[in-house]
């Protein structure tokens, strides 16, 4: 079995201007247009969407069996510059005591702007969570390929758009 990756990245460039291209990674309702992963995502109550210290909670699905949420909050919001978030343990249920944060870094490049998406999980899921998420879910031993997937159809959204 492979390692987990505790961190990783993959950048492209997207055919956009920086603003455009956060104004739809910081809209998380959107997130299921692309994530192989994530289906839909919904703000809660508190801090106005796509701030700092806004919370929202994820749905996610891998194959046929694997179905699961996980709430997250806004840590980085800083519009055409970067957008990050991390799910939020849960003391209580065991199978979420794990925490990662996910980023977007913009930046201007010649007409467009080059977008890295990285993940640092800063706290692993148990030693037999991890067991179990191994075998239902191989590719979170690295996210890279789902992240690049994640960065394509961006890439493509945009590419599509007139003009």
């Amino acid at each position: 079995m492979n390692p987990w990756r505790t961190s990783g990245s993959v950048d492209l460039l997207i055919p956009a201007a920086a603003d455009a291209v956060y104004a739809v990674i910081c809209d998380v309702t959107r997130i299921g247009e692309r994530s192989p992963e994530c289906r839909t995502a919904s703000w809660l109550p508190g801090a106005p969407a796509g701030t700092l210290g806004a919370v929202f909670r994820g749905r996610n699905r891998a194959g046929w069996a694997a179905r699961w949420s996980r709430r997250c909050e806004v840590v980085a919001a800083e519009p055409g510059r970067a957008f990050a978030f991390r799910t939020l343990p849960e003391r209580l249920d065991v199978s979420r005591r794990d925490s990662t944060t996910w980023r977007y870094d913009l930046e201007p490049a010649d007409g467009a702007t080059r977008v890295r998406h990285s993940y640092e999980i800063t706290q692993l899921p148990l030693r037999p969570i991890r067991a179990v998420y191994g075998v239902l879910m191989p590719h979170h031993r690295d996210m890279r390929p789902h992240m690049r997937a994640n960065l394509e159809a961006l890439r493509d959204g945009f590419a599509a758009l007139p003009g």
